[in-house]
């Protein structure tokens, strides 16, 4: 039973990267019509990402973001992102060398008058990003930049929302415990 679950835990995750890349290949960048046929795919490959999960890959950071190098991120070195992050249509996400992304959503989606916006998303080097915030399309967490807790990278008041400060609340921040 738990060879059974290991090798469960193992190859299913690299089924749903083979699904990705068969269905929706890289995902691009645009303004595409509800019900759509990229809109279709996308949301097959969506509740594909929901169902399978990232078994072992999500275990520690370096399994992670290999994982999510596999479907086509841009991630840095050292970056720690949380296993709870929701982070989605990858070839449109951006995150810089040690960059710390707290349990947030980091993705390349938006719905906007009727249409599916699809548009990269970046978080810069040596940046974080906050418990509970939203890295929309289009948008970036500058390099070196911290976006506070339960705010948008839409937020017009980029003093409150992008500040040194939210670095200290950001647990993806502090030093990891060795092994």
């Amino acid at each position: 039973y738990m060879v059974y679950h290991l090798m469960w835990m193992t190859f299913v995750p690299l089924v749903f990267v083979a699904i990705k890349w068969i269905v929706i290949g890289r995902y691009e960048p645009g303004r595409y019509p509800i019900w759509s046929g990229y809109y279709l795919r996308w949301g097959f490959v969506d509740i594909c990402r929901t169902l399978f999960l990232r078994g072992i890959w999500g275990y520690n950071d370096a399994m992670l973001r290999f994982y999510y190098r596999m479907l086509g991120a841009d991630i840095g070195r050292g970056a720690s992102i949380s296993p709870e992050c929701d982070l989605a249509e990858y070839d449109l996400v951006q995150v810089g060398n040690n960059a710390a992304v707290e349990v947030c959503t980091l993705r390349g989606f938006g719905v906007d008058n009727g249409a599916m916006v699809l548009g990269p998303v970046r978080v810069g080097h040596e940046s974080s990003v906050g418990i509970r915030s939203v890295v929309a399309p289009y948008t970036e967490v500058p390099d070196g930049e911290h976006l506070g807790p339960l705010t948008s990278s839409y937020d017009e008041s980029p003093g409150k929302s992008l500040s040194a400060q939210h670095a200290r609340v950001n647990r993806r921040c502090f030093p990891q415990p060795s092994m």
